[in-house]
């Protein structure tokens, strides 16, 4: 009699799930091994309680057989549920599956009590189903429904389930070294903006050194002429303004450093490299503003202990008055 049997994954995996979880009205079967071999001794028992078997040689069997039992199959036969009951099915081509010493054609309703012999020469299994409520999945304790879960539901899927635990082992360990990676570069980007940001700090102290020394020389300009008087003006201007593009690069440096933070894909927030030195927000010029308004925090300081000093403009005032050469 012909069969259109398939293994598959509702029967083994989705059965299992079923029966560790949710066991309730499910039943089971027992195979009680009548002939010593390698894999199982006379009088041993296997609890069943999956929806879907296979017997044979081939390691993705459930109930597998050494190879010594050379007729035995390596897919010899095959146990499924049908309904409330059980059916075997012949694999096989070339050895019979025998149910109580008849060779079955195609599959074969199983009773309890039945007597299952693979080939005519080979091993002997007993088919029971236990009765009342001891047949009830429900009735094996948990830890070894997992472990009937493990050796039945899992099995014939073995290779495959070792072959995606190594592709996504190997997945996590690339994800991982990716994440080292990246985090390593982002470090080294920020590092390197600290330190371009402490480069322009200094930069920004020079400008403020200049500056105090031009301004010191435009107080003492009264003797000197317009031109010499508007050249040292020019200059502080100049001084100014390239004051003020070190701290806008600065501060946009800050910026992608902020950014490249928030993008890293480290779990743990990047370390942050060591602090610039403090800018002197003081010293730097407004817009339309006096020089003097521009004086350093320390400036600040002399200028609280002495009398305030003159604005440029009351200076070139004062030597224009002095000195009638100067207009």
């Amino acid at each position: 009699m012909e069969t259109n049997y398939k293994r598959t994954v509702a029967g083994s995996i989705g059965a299992g799930i079923s029966s560790v979880f949710s066991a309730s009205g499910k039943s089971y079967y027992i195979l009680e091994h009548k002939t010593e071999s390698q894999f199982h001794h006379a009088g041993e028992s296997q609890k069943i309680i999956i929806d879907q078997i296979e017997i044979g040689r081939a390691a993705s069997c459930q109930v597998r057989f050494d190879e010594s039992q050379d007729t035995v199959s390596r897919r010899h036969a095959a146990i499924v549920r049908e309904g409330n009951g059980w059916k075997i099915i012949n694999l096989s081509q070339t050895n019979a599956t025998f149910v109580n010493g008849q060779p079955i054609q195609g599959e074969w309703n199983l009773s309890s009590g039945d007597e299952i012999r693979l080939s005519s020469r080979g091993p002997v299994m007993g088919f029971i189903v236990p009765q009342g409520s001891s047949s009830m999945v429900s009735s094996i304790g948990l830890t070894e429904r997992m472990n009937l879960f493990r050796k039945q539901a899992l099995r014939p899927y073995k290779t495959a389930i070792i072959v995606i635990c190594v592709v996504f082992i190997l997945a996590i360990a690339a994800l991982v070294a990716w994440n080292v990676h990246s985090n390593k570069q982002y470090q080294q980007a920020i590092q390197q903006k600290e330190t371009e940001i402490s480069d322009i700090h200094k930069q920004i102290d020079i400008k403020n050194m200049e500056y105090d020394i031009m301004k010191q020389q435009l107080e003492n300009a009264k003797d000197q002429s317009e031109d010499a008087i508007n050249e040292i003006r020019q200059k502080m201007s100049k001084s100014e303004a390239e004051k003020q593009e070190l701290l806008d690069k600065s501060e946009a440096l800050r910026s992608e450093i902020e950014s490249l933070k928030k993008t890293s894909s480290e779990p743990k927030e990047v370390a942050p490299a060591p602090a610039a030195p403090a800018v002197n927000e003081n010293a730097a010029p407004k817009e339309n503003a006096a020089p003097a308004e521009t004086a350093t925090k320390k400036e600040e300081a002399v200028e609280k202990e002495q009398p305030k000093k003159k604005t440029i403009q009351e200076l070139i005032n004062e030597t224009k008055r002095e000195d009638p050469v100067i207009k």
